[in-house]
């Protein structure tokens, strides 16, 4: 049995590994467009701050593929897969026969198609060559405009400030991470990030972006107002890489759809990662959400059913953990918008900037937030994914004690 890896990321590593355990003497091919696995993308931000080393992002060494006996094709990425014919083609004009294939292609950063993209000192940040890339044209000061209030668009914004950057963030909706927080939790976020200099500007989404000989210069916003700057970064969410499946039924604009098994729609195929397109595990309904967890989680469960183990991948639990200079916030689960029918029990001890709030339905917990305490997420996580019944709401002016 012939084994090909699209990627050698989150999900593609942890495939080949566990494929290699249940198949240990089939020849399995892994193939990635940079030159290195293994690499913590989460990691980026603080390396672009100062605050982690960048010799610190790698997870497995040079030596990795040969340690696992795995054939390692880098550099080089896929331009075309063949369904019908067992095929992986790539750049360089050669093809790879294969029985099985896992595509965990991962994600690539979303633009906007803006008249000026193209300028000197636009950004983004996903990769090892997005960081150096970004880390050798930015200006020692000035301003950088960061599109996008997410996650990483959150902490891009903290590393570049403490760079000693004037930055701005401009957000579509009325909040910082307006997909998970609620209200409070938002205002406790909002009020961090204006603490730390960052100027964040609400609905807002850029028109066009200006330069002068080349180099960015401003910012132009919906609503008429140009903002100068040296750089603009942005940070709007990703599009799975799935261009190598054109004229294929295997794709669709979210990802790949799959199974509990991480199949797809060709029995010999399967797909793992920010690629996919998941169930998600409280709600049933197929879901992008692309976190490291999941990647991993779906990638050993893709490994093992390459070699037929009949494993299944129970579903996508959401998870977001954000720390900004000692303010932390961790999310799960349901978020506030998706909470209809269910109970809410929440609580705020504005003076310690600590905020709870739980989110329950039928007596299960389904959603959670946490502000400054965050210690106990573990357990709620657990507490979710296994769906597990609860004790019951945490009663106000219990939450802490």
């Amino acid at each position: 049995m012939r084994y090909v890896i699209i990627g050698a990321s989150a999900a593609g590593c942890k495939a080949a590994e566990t494929l290699r355990r249940y198949a240990p003497h089939s020849p399995i091919t892994v193939i990635s467009d940079e030159a290195r696995p293994l690499y913590s993308r989460p990691l980026l931000t603080y390396v672009l701050s100062g605050e982690v080393a960048p010799e610190k992002v790698w997870l497995k060494g040079e030596d990795y593929f040969r340690q696992w006996n795995l054939d390692a094709v880098l550099g080089e990425p896929v331009v075309r897969v063949d369904p019908g014919a067992h095929a992986v083609h790539l750049l360089g004009g050669r093809h790879l026969p294969y029985d099985r294939l896992l595509i965990a292609s991962g994600a690539r950063p979303r633009l906007l198609g803006l008249k000026g993209e193209e300028l000197s000192g636009v950004y983004t940040l996903r990769t090892l060559a997005d960081w150096r890339h970004l880390a050798a044209g930015l200006p020692r000061e000035g301003r950088v405009v960061v599109v996008g209030a997410g996650a990483v668009g959150l902490k891009t914004a903290d590393a570049l400030a403490r760079r000693g950057l004037t930055v701005t963030l401009v957000a579509r909706g009325s909040q910082p991470l307006s997909r998970v927080l609620d209200p409070t939790a938002a205002a406790l976020l909002h009020a961090a990030l204006t603490r730390m200099g960052i100027e964040i500007i609400y609905h807002a989404w850029p028109e066009a972006i200006w330069g002068e000989e080349g180099q960015v210069r401003a910012l132009t916003l919906n609503d008429g107002r140009e903002i100068p700057c040296q750089a603009v970064l942005f940070s709007i969410g990703v599009a799975p890489n799935v261009e190598f499946l054109a004229g294929t039924d295997l794709a669709t604009a979210e990802g790949i759809p799959v199974d509990h098994q991480m199949g797809t729609a060709d029995p010999h195929i399967y797909a793992a990662g920010d690629c996919a397109y998941p169930f998600h595990l409280l709600t049933g309904k197929r879901a992008g959400y692309h976190i490291w967890p999941a990647a991993v989680a779906q990638g050993r469960v893709a490994g093992a059913n390459l070699a037929g183990a009949g494993l299944a991948y129970d579903g996508l639990l959401p998870q977001n953990s954000l720390s900004l200079r000692g303010f932390h916030i961790i999310t799960g689960g349901l978020g506030p918008q998706d909470a209809v029918g269910c109970e809410t029990v929440s609580e705020l001890d504005e003076r310690r900037c600590l905020y709870r709030s739980f989110i329950y339905r039928e007596g299960k917990l389904v959603g959670l937030t946490l502000v400054g305490a965050v210690e106990d997420a573990g357990i709620y996580f657990q507490l979710m994914a296994q769906q597990l019944p609860a004790a019951g709401p945490v009663q106000p002016g219990r939450m802490w004690g």
